[in-house]
């Protein structure tokens, strides 16, 4: 078939003036995009330019479904990977990092927050004993950080103060806050809530699996064992539940005595850790079964008694060789701290008051955080941020306790007494460590690859509870 003058006439018709300007925009919107990336390929470090690209491939899942991208972060956040280069530098001198436990938060809550600004979240959403607190609680700190540069402490050089460790405490809390309401809110049905709940245990199971086999794979978890409180306590309910099949209950027993193993006796040293974790395990078995609490009850009081010498020793003059029992000389100058200044010295300030005249003044040590998140919090924001957030802890819990009690059995009411056992050990803990709110001085960064776990069970719980609702309120459309 040969080609007519026609032929070139209807070419030449389908390119008009305003298809050309069209094409020639969308031509130099590529260019234009070549170039920046080109620019930001030759200035940029290599880590950047693998930030840039997973972002975007984090940006293809969120398009695909934003729950499912919540589900994957709770599988990576535990790791300690992704370091970008140093970013924040405080009183020691050395630059700190950030991870893909900060960043990629970070980026989930911006999508988030322009999900709720489009109207593009699941409803219906409603109140809980979390959002007011919690709320305040945020607004405080941003308080707290205005009136600790306003009120500087004229005994304190101003050189010690440090902006970007202010900040850095302040955006921890914020996303921290805002991953609760984030996995409250975002989770659209059972089934993906289901996915999520599961993902959740994940930097347990792995580490105890990793641990059965010799560690072939060197896991870089911090804290990990405050990450078996949850799996543990849902462990320890599907072995007291009748209703749960026997294979599942005897695996679950089997990793109870695993997690138990593993933290209390090979990490016996370490009290926060397996006293989070006694302290979850109590709470589930307590709400579940008084009765076979009180036989456990009787049988750890025997243990104690059995075992006094290994207690003795592995413990209590352990704890005492390593000073430990500092920390609750620390109790009295965080009193001391709030006494001075009502509404503390600031969040991330402790380091350079203590170090460099209170800690002197006072004779106590001079040590760069409090090593107890209620000591460092009545410290840095005084008795109202310690108010504040004791209401959040105590609100939350009633609220799931209240939504616990009206519950129907199933997946949902397990997982909420779950949660209650671990947010009332993860607050047990706390009296040893930061292990809610990661401070900056005692590895900040690192560690809120493991407190981040907290505030993302509570917001679960609450979506658990949302969603039963709106199961329990669905006509029911089965034939009678």
């Amino acid at each position: 078939m040969t080609d007519s003058p026609h032929n070139y006439d209807g070419l030449r018709s389908r390119w008009t003036p305003e298809r050309i300007e069209t094409a020639a925009k969308h031509l130099l919107m590529v260019v234009i995009i070549a170039v920046l990336l080109g620019t930001f390929s030759v200035v940029s470090q290599v880590y950047w330019i693998a930030a840039a690209i997973a972002a975007c491939l984090l940006a293809v899942l969120v398009a695909w479904q934003f729950s499912a991208a919540i589900a994957v972060y709770a599988l990576v956040a535990c790791f300690a990977w992704g370091e970008t280069p140093d970013l924040v530098t405080g009183g020691s001198g050395v630059g700190k990092s950030l991870y893909v436990s900060e960043l990629m938060l970070s980026l989930l809550i911006a999508i988030w927050f322009a999900r709720y600004l489009f109207s593009a979240l699941p409803k219906p959403r409603f109140k809980t004993g979390f959002y007011i607190p919690l709320a305040l609680y945020v607004a405080y700190s941003v308080l707290n950080v205005v009136n600790s540069f306003i009120f500087w402490d004229p005994h304190v050089n101003r050189i010690y103060q440090y902006a970007s460790v202010n900040m850095f405490e302040l955006g921890i809390r914020t996303v921290s806050a805002a991953a609760l309401v984030m996995a409250a809110t975002s989770i659209p049905d059972k089934k993906m809530l289901k996915w999520t709940s599961i993902a959740l245990c994940f930097p347990c199971f792995v580490t105890v699996f990793d641990r059965l086999l010799g560690s072939p794979v060197t896991l870089s978890i911090p804290w990990w064992s405050l990450l078996s409180f949850f799996p543990a306590g849902y462990c320890c309910v599907l072995a007291l539940d009748t209703t749960t099949s026997m294979p599942k209950r005897i695996g679950s027993i089997i990793s109870l005595i695993l997690i138990i193993y593993y933290v209390l006796i090979q990490d016996i040293s370490w009290v926060s850790g397996w006293l989070g974790l006694l302290a979850t395990i109590a709470t589930v078995i307590f709400i579940k079964n008084k009765k076979v609490f009180l036989v456990i009850a009787i049988l750890a009081v025997c243990c104690i008694v059995f075992f006094h010498s290994f207690i003795q020793k592995n413990i209590i003059s352990s704890s005492e060789n390593e000073g430990d029992y500092q920390r609750f000389g620390l109790w009295e100058i965080a009193v001391k701290y709030a006494t001075t200044f009502p509404l503390g010295i600031g969040i991330g300030n402790y380091r350079s008051y203590n170090s460099n005249y209170y800690g002197v003044k006072w004779g106590a040590t001079t040590h760069g955080s409090a090593h107890g998140f209620y000591a460092q919090l009545l410290t840095e924001m005084g008795f109202p941020g310690l108010l504040i957030f004791l209401w959040l802890l105590i609100g939350g819990f009633r609220w799931m306790l209240t939504s616990y009690r009206k519950m129907k059995q199933g997946p949902s009411k397990i997982f909420l007494l779950v949660a209650m056992g671990q947010l009332i050990g993860i607050s047990i803990a706390s009296i040893l460590g930061d292990y809610i709110i990661p401070s900056y001085h005692n590895g900040g960064p690192t560690n809120f690859c493991a407190t981040i776990y907290s505030w993302l069970i509570w917001g679960v719980a609450v979506a658990h509870v949302r969603i039963s609702r709106i199961n329990e309120q669905a006509p029911d459309t089965t034939d009678t």
